[in-house]
């Protein structure tokens, strides 16, 4: 029972290391992997070389499938660009298993050391990242190390012997248990060290290897397709990548004993975690010369596989950007930072929406079209989906370990996600009624109370620009005219409504309409209120600072 936990913590390390990779990839680097992703699939063979030399620096399965399924739905990359580069990915993954072969578990306290000086008293989260990174490594091999340990203590004619001799002559259900062991723990590395540990201690034989090596990387092209699973040309590309390596499995599982004796001629002074090494980089090298010679119609079968949604399927709504991985720590991402990118995409998908809703409300009130004052408070279902979706998002994020940028960057999208949801709502229960009803009523504003609407309307959507533009630049000079704004026009609407009261007075109003009188009142008083909200961006992005 010992021996079992023993192993089971031994994989807690591996797995724990792996995931704390990636949180140290996300400091070294921020959002510049995600840019070189997308400078990379400029041509077919910067994006294979590439994609191998982004994988050399960030040597994590789930961040480069993140990557690459963030390049589709953010940059508009094609199935048939990212596929290229994912090629090239899976080739340079294999340097981290590589790496564990070459039985450097020994330096794995002096890894941690060095890791933890650096993570725990630098100051620059570069460095803190390369501290993370190495004390990710020392993790990793220390859990392998302990895999070995207390697989040396087994005995060679004992029951757990017995169980893997058995398990051997089973090469498709060892591949399946392995399939979801990779997509359970989200690494294809943890579940292939398992093996390699245990077959370093000679408790496995290399049949065994061969069939997790493969199943893990399939398990790994799944998790891919989870993640793009939202969006039709990111499913194509999990399609095509997960249709890529089943076919490769297969034909591996099919033709095992020529595989085996290839990898012990090819290494046969070796032991079997150095041949499972060779087996893993043997398979993704095949996949990326199969995938690159059968890439047209790999691209077309995966668009059969996956059409384009005709029907209700078409009409569905939802997130656009969010991952929807349900990853471990609740992130649903690789990482904070690539989480953060996503969350603001869809936080921009928002601000869009909202923007819409009010231009298109002052069309159907311009044009007294119902069914178009209908369609935008309908649209505001869309706003609240939405809201919904990423502040729960945002909100998982905030139980991850996160560097105080970070975090600050988690509330000033949920402050800004608030804002517009309010929007929103101003606008479809506010305006949207009050519109509906002058066109019902057939209600008409005098010229200057309609010039003054108008003008009202103008300055409020300029600001909801000049706000979209303050947050995603993080502009302080625009969140000080954004202020400087919310200024002009309160004194504005002060001015416009004194001067109606005194047309009032005047007689100026016509008496035999008292919508006519309340209406245009009501408007501005409900668009100096959106603009408000509008405003609250300048104290996100301005701190602590004085606007003026």
């Amino acid at each position: 029972m010992l021996s079992w936990l023993t192993i089971a913590g031994g994989v807690a390390l591996i797995l724990f290391g792996v995931r704390f990779l990636r949180k140290g990839l996300d400091r070294m680097f921020g959002p510049r992997l995600g840019q070189w992703t997308g400078q990379i699939t400029r041509r077919w063979w910067t994006a294979l070389v590439g994609g191998m030399g982004v994988a050399l620096v960030a040597p994590s399965s789930t961040t480069m499938s993140a990557l690459a399924v963030d390049a589709v739905r953010s940059r508009g990359l094609s199935c048939r660009t990212i596929l290229t580069m994912m090629f090239g990915a899976e080739v340079g993954l294999t340097m981290m298993v590589v790496l564990i072969a070459f039985r450097i578990d020994q330096y794995a306290p002096a890894l941690v050391a060095i890791g933890v000086l650096l993570f725990q008293f630098m100051q620059r989260p570069i460095w803190r990242g390369v501290g993370q990174v190495v004390l990710s490594l020392g993790f990793i091999f220390l859990g392998v190390g302990t895999i070995k340990t207390i697989a040396h203590t087994f005995d060679p004619a004992g029951d757990l012997a017995q169980l893997f001799e058995l398990a051997s002559g089973h090469p498709i259900l060892l591949t399946v248990l392995a399939m979801v062991m990779a997509v359970s723990l989200q690494s294809s590395t943890a579940t292939i060290a398992l093996a390699m540990g245990l077959g370093a201690a000679g408790v496995v034989d290399l049949p065994l290897v061969v069939a997790v090596v493969c199943g893990a990387n399939v398990g790994v092209g799944l998790t891919t397709l989870m993640m793009g699973w939202s969006m039709i040309e990111a499913r194509r590309f999990g399609v095509a990548l997960l249709i890529g390596k089943i076919t490769i499995a297969v034909v591996m599982l099919m033709l095992l004993p020529h595989v085996v004796s290839l990898l012990s001629l090819w290494q046969s002074d070796s032991s079997v975690d150095v041949q499972a090494a060779m087996m893993h980089v043997l398979f993704n090298v095949s996949l990326a010369t199969l995938g690159l010679i059968l890439l047209s119609p790999l691209v077309w079968l995966a668009k059969h596989v996956a059409p384009e949604p005709t029907g209700e399927a078409a009409e569905t709504f939802g997130p656009r950007h969010l991952n929807r991985l349900p990853a471990s720590g609740g992130s649903g991402t690789s990482g904070v930072t690539l989480a953060l990118g996503q969350s603001l995409r869809e936080i921009n998908h928002v601000a869009e929406i909202v923007r819409s809703m009010l231009d298109d409300l002052w069309r159907a009130m311009e044009v007294k079209s119902e069914t178009l004052v209908r369609e935008v408070s309908l649209r505001d279902d869309r706003v609240d989906l939405l809201h919904y979706e990423i502040q729960r998002f945002l909100t998982r994020l905030l139980e991850e370990e996160t560097s105080s940028e970070d975090a600050h960057e988690q509330l000033r999208q949920l402050r800004y996600l608030t804002e517009l949801e309010v929007i929103g709502d101003i606008i479809d229960r506010n305006l949207s009624e009050l519109i509906l009803r002058k066109i019902r009523m057939r209600v008409v504003f005098d010229r200057e109370d309609s010039e003054a609407v108008d003008e009202m309307y103008r300055m409020v959507f300029e600001n909801m620009l000049i706000a979209d533009e303050a947050f995603n630049r993080r502009d302080r000079v625009l969140a000080k005219k954004l202020h400087r704004h919310k200024e002009r026009i309160g004194e504005f609407e002060r001015t416009m409504r004194d001067r109606h009261y005194a047309r009032l007075s005047r007689g100026g109003v016509a008496p035999d309409s008292s919508e006519a009188t309340a209406m245009p009142l009501d408007l501005l008083l409900h668009l100096k209120s959106i603009n408000s909200h509008i405003t609250h961006v300048a104290y996100a992005v301005l701190g602590d600072e004085e606007p003026r």
